[in-house]
This record gives C-alpha cells, structure tokens and sequence, in this order.
C-alpha cells in the first residue's frame, strides 16, 4: 500500500480513492471507499488504453464476466463504467494475503483447511465452468484467502471453452500448474482448471508445486513427462489430487466431482480461526487490524503531507513484512524497499559519502538492511529465472529471481546482499552500473534504480511498462524500452528521472546493450532488427536484419567486434562500426534446436552458445534438446566435448575472464564454471 501522489485520481467514479495497492501492465489498483463507506478495490485502466476499443472491448467481456460468476469464493463487482474516459472497476477488497504468501509465511496448511480451501476452490469454479468459460490461470497466487475463506481472483485472460492461447496466439497460464494439453498447444477445456486446482491443493498441503521450481522450460517438461511429486499430501487426499493431475485429460475429474469427494459445497467461514490453523489465523487477523490502520490514517491525508506520508511508510513495511496482499483481479505492483542509511559525512569527505561515491565496492559498500537480510535468510532469491552478472570489479555476482536480488562473494560462497523485491515478470534482471553503486532493473511499472549502499529504491518513468534496461557506458543515464513508445531505445537521466533523447528505430528494442568503448548503443527489437546509433548523436549508424531475439543475451562484444545470433541459428562476427561481416561460428544441433544465447570470452579464447528449441522439444528418446556449444575464438573451429556441461543459459563472462556464470535448466543454483574446460567449478545460492 503505497500513499498517493499528485497524479493519482482523488476520486474514481464515486469512490473516494484512498492509497494505490499496485500497479499492472494495463492500469493501477486503489484503495477506495464508497459514499456509504464501503470499502474497494478499485482498478482504473491506463488512459493510453481508454482510446484502444478492441482493450474496451476485452474489458467490458472480463467485467461481465467477474459480474456472472459471483458466489461466496469470488470477490463481487461493486460497481464499474467500462465505457467511460477512463474505463473501471470496483471488487470487493479481499482483506488477506494470496495463498501463496500465506503458505510461505505460515507453512503448509493442514488437511482440514485444504479440504475447506479446496471446496470453497471447486465451489468458485464450478460457477466459471457452468459459464461456458475456462479460468486459465489458477495457482496459488491467484487465490486470496480470508477469513471467510478462499477468494479466486483474476479473470482477465479467461477465455470461452476450447480456447488455451491468447489473442497473439501464445499459450497462456502459469508454468507449474498448466496443464499438459496447454503445454503441447492443445485445446484445454474445464478438466485444465482441475488440473491446476491439483496442483494448487498440493502447494497447501506441503508448500511446493507437484512439479517443483525452476526454469519454465524444466518445469513444462516434467508437467508432460513425469509424475508429480506428491511427498507431504496425506494418503486420504491422494487418490484424488492423483486423478486431478492426471496427464489424460479425460481421466480427471470435473469441479463438481471434486467437489463431492472434499465433502459438498459449505457456507463461508465465520472467522479465520474456525477453518484456518492457528498461525494463519493470527497472521490474518493481525493484517486486518494493520489495514484499518493504514485505511485510517490515509483518509483525509494531503499528499504532500509529509509526516502522514511518513507513517503511511511505517505501517506499510510492517505490512509487508506481515505477507499482507491487497489485489484486484491481480494487478500487483512492484513496492520498494528501505534499509538503513549511514550519516551523511561520517564515511569521508565529499563524493565520498553514501549514495555519492565515483566507485563502490559492493563486496563492502552495502546498506546494513540487506547485509542483514542475507545473514538472516541466506538464499536463491527467489525460484523464477535467476539471471547472473558481475559486477564492474568481478568480485561480486548479482543474481535476479522473482522475490529479489542476491549479492554474492562468488569465490568464497557467501551471500553479501539480499534485497527484497515484488515484481510481476517471472523474475528481475538486473544490469550494474558502471562504477558499481546501482542496481536497475525494468518491470511492468517503471525503470527500478537502487542505489546499493544506502538503499534507496527509486521507480523512474513510473507507470511505464518497461521491457529492457541498460547503464550508459557514462553511468549518468539509463536507456530502456517501451513498446508503447515510438523510439526503439529512450535515453534516462539518472538523477532527475527524466527523459533526455530517444535513439529512433524501427520498434522498441528487446534487448539493449553499450558497446566496450562506449561509444555505441546497439538495440535489438521484436521483428529481429539490430540498429547501431552513436552515443551523443544518437544517429542510426548500421542497421541489420535477421537476427535473433530471445530472452538471454543474443549480442557479444570482444574489442571491436560484434557477435550475434541469426534467426536461423548461425553466429555471425561482424567489425563496428561499419558493419563489415567477418565469418560465421556454426554447429550442427538436433533436429528442432537452433542456437541462441551467445557470449564470448577473449582471454580462454571461447566463444558459447546454447541451443534449444521450443519450450517443450524432445527427441524419439524422450530426452530434451537442450545443450551448450563451445568454439575457439582465434579460429573458429568447434570444440565442444562430451564431457562439458549441459545446456546453460543467461551466460555471464566475468571482467577478467576469469570463469563463467550461468543457470543450469532446472534453475537451480547459479553455475560457476571453468571457461576453457566447460566443466563445473562451483555452485552459488
């Protein structure tokens, strides 16, 4: 719960709009009360979208929709004006964290609450399904429970029976709880809710999705191709989360059956404590009580009234670290984090205090509260794409998940740092500035900029679905994409936020990097486009076709040459500036694979490159086509032996090329491995 700014609405039709709970991809949700007091949470859509009537049009059908299938499990629409200047609408405020956050601060709930959660689940979705509808994306996080019971959330990419892809044609859901149909690009029906309510049911029960963590990829092929793991569900419950996760989608089966075996449809909950263990309740009533709170003491609250701001803060930090969640229909915002700040002064003269210094060393120069938080809680942050970089002095590995930021002594395995972060992607990616004191990333709702040493957690161009973020070679700017943006890559001043030239493209870049001597910038956009500008100018200097764009890296740099990887699977070296091509690394990988991700290091006189092909490829041996290839730079001769690791992705070269870091398939922790010989020398989280 954030407080207001001055351009946030005061009022949304006739709810007076009291604090932001978050901010999404297509709008922002409040906190609002109505003239009778009642409280809501209020989603307003963003008013570039007001103008677009086929997003009015999904709007209105995800509206009526939430109205139809309203029952004692689904938070009601209050109120709503899709076809006003600004389309929105009102749910009722779900006072409770989602089941995910209760599970991970409370443990796994016991089988009596399951069985309540679960009927109250099948309950809800019995109402979609008798719609003629499919939820498509249920899993623990859009579950919110209170004390009445559980409330299932989030209709936006519903869809009518039949249907498992979204209107650009990819499959949607969540990895871990898709259903094996849905991965292999099938129609699902009703029986793929069931299936992730299984799923869903055994996250309850033991705390862990029956097909564990990881990367998307790793955790969509065991989805199709293994068991589920069902350790921690007691035997009663078994034989049906067994049929729910059955891989034939004609063997599981329907809510209402379901439904039947848990015991029948019950009324709400009285109170949290008469269906909850007692953690749980005591955790959801202790987040009641904090929200009246944080509700009482925004409500007549001035913006700019900085004392009010100043508890506002308080009481939100308690709240987070409560796991208390507030959501309407799942638009969740990113929310910042505060540690503590030394004196001003106390660390030297002048550029040289906290926040201020020309060089950091973020084995050293780190705010005590995220110092703390890696003593406290030394872990992975997070299960979701870990993605690995050094930073500026080599010394120190900064890895991204989907709940934070790790800072590791990767020599001697010990986490520096952990910063805490909410983020709606699968997980940050983080980039270091060039003199090692800042740490950005992009999300859904603006440029995220945290300066290491004294915490502070700064949201640039906010409200900004950001794609892609990068550092200036100066350090003074950041560059980022926006692909509602007419500019492939926007120039960002550090300090003041602002935006201070734009680099003119075809699209918005997918990928955005500097070259060595900084005297570049190179931007890779969806249609495959590479277009080289020069800094200062910010004049298109080369322009290349064909190439590939892919999450990982897909452009290498050694000196003064380029590397990049080709739709069709070749690498291709090419001299900057004038774009002169150099040869091509090529390797034969199996049928369906292609070559992506690149990197390059000069000293072991490598170059690598993973291959895959889509997301779920197996050969007749039902075994992956995942792997990693090797060639010498000098030569271009493929070297890749038998005994190297396999398949690695979001490859990170360390300054000195001293070793190189990548994240295996199952996302586990982060590799360290030895550059010439490809072999494993560490793992790291």
């Amino acid at each position: 719960m954030r407080p207001l700014t001055l351009g946030d609405p005061r009022a949304v039709g006739p709810y007076r709009i009291r604090a932001l709970l978050g901010v999404g991809g297509m709008g922002r949700v409040y906190l609002g009360t109505g003239p009778d007091g009642t409280v809501a949470a209020v989603k307003a859509v963003r008013a570039e979208y007001a103008y677009d009537p086929d997003f009015r049009g999904r709007f209105a059908r995800e509206l009526d929709l939430a109205r139809r299938v309203h029952g004692p499990y689904t938070p009601r629409v209050l109120d709503a004006d899709p076809a006003g200047q600004t389309p929105w609408m009102a749910t009722e405020y779900v006072m409770g964290p989602s089941l995910h956050d209760l599970v991970q601060l409370t443990g796994p709930l016991t089988e009596e609450a399951v069985r309540f959660l679960g009927r109250g689940i099948a309950e809800a979705l019995g109402r979609v399904h008798a719609d003629g509808t499919v939820h498509r994306d249920l899993k623990p996080g859009n579950v919110m429970v209170s004390a009445s019971g559980p409330q299932v959330i989030d209709f936006g990419i519903a869809g009518a029976l039949g249907d498992a892809h979204g209107e650009d044609g990819r499959i949607i859901g969540t990895p871990g709880y898709m259903a094996p149909e849905n991965v292999r690009n099938e129609p699902g029906g009703t029986v793929s809710d069931v299936f992730a309510l299984g799923g869903v049911l055994v996250y309850a029960l033991t705390g862990s999705g029956p097909f564990g963590e990881g990367h998307p990829s790793a955790v969509l092929y065991r989805i199709t191709h293994h068991d589920p793991v069902l350790t921690g569900v007691p035997d009663s419950l078994r034989p049906l989360v067994t049929a729910c996760l059955e891989k034939d989608p004609a063997r599981r089966p329907t809510t209402g059956e379901v439904l039947e075996v848990l015991g029948g449809p019950v009324p709400p909950a009285a109170s949290a404590a008469d269906w909850l263990p007692p953690p749980a309740a005591a955790l959801l009533e202790a987040t009641a009580r904090e929200y009246r709170e944080a509700v009482e003491s925004s409500v007549y609250a001035h913006p700019l009234d900085r004392s009010a701001l100043e508890r506002t803060r308080r009481r939100r930090r308690r709240l987070l670290a409560a796991g208390a969640a507030a959501t309407a229909l799942a638009l969740v915002g990113g929310v910042g984090t505060w540690a503590t700040v030394s004196s001003p002064g106390e660390d030297g003269g002048p550029g040289e205090r906290p926040g201020s210094r020309e060089r950091c060393d973020l084995a050293e120069h780190i705010a005590p509260g995220y110092a703390e938080a890696a003593r406290e809680h030394p872990r992975a942050p997070g299960s979701q794409m870990l993605t690995p970089v050094f930073s500026p002095d080599g010394d120190v590995m900064v890895a991204g998940g989907d709940s934070g930021i790790a800072l590791w002594d990767w020599r001697e395995k010990t986490e520096l740092g952990l910063i805490g972060i909410e983020t709606d992607g699968f997980g940050a990616i983080p980039v270091v500035s060039p003199d090692g004191c800042r740490i950005a990333y992009a999300d859904s709702d603006g440029v995220h900029v945290i300066t290491v040493e004294t915490g502070e957690h700064r949201i640039l161009q906010e409200g900004t679905d950001v794609e892609t973020v990068a550092f200036a070679a100066d350090g003074g700017s950041l560059l980022y994409s926006d692909w509602r943006s007419d500019a492939s890559v926007v120039e960002l001043d550090l300090e003041t936020g602002e935006a201070t030239g734009l680099y003119k493209g075809p699209g918005p870049a997918d990928e955005i990097r500097t070259t060595p001597d900084g005297g570049h910038v190179v931007g890779v956009d969806y249609n495959g486009v590479l277009t080289l500008w020069e800094v200062g100018t910010r004049e298109e200097v080369l322009s290349l076709e064909g190439v590939r764009s892919t999450l990982g890296s897909n452009i290498a740099f050694s000196g003064s040459e380029m590397f990049h990887v080709t739709q069709d699977g070749r690498i291709v070296r090419t001299s900057l500036p004038d774009g002169e091509r150099l040869g091509e690394f090529t390797a034969e990988v199996p049928e369906g694979g292609s070559l992506s991700e690149v990197a390059v290091n000069p000293t072991a006189d490598r170059l690598y490159a993973n291959y895959k092909g889509s997301d779920i490829v197996i050969t007749e041996d039902d075994l992956p086509l995942f792997g990693t290839k090797v060639w010498e730079l000098s030569t271009g001769r493929e070297i890749t032996e038998d005994g190297d690791e396999g398949f690695i992705e979001w490859l990170a070269v360390h300054p000195g090329d001293e070793v190189l870091a990548a994240v295996p398939i199952d996302n586990a922790p982060v590799w360290v491995i030895d550059p010439a010989r490809m072999r494993l020398i560490d793992r790291i989280g």
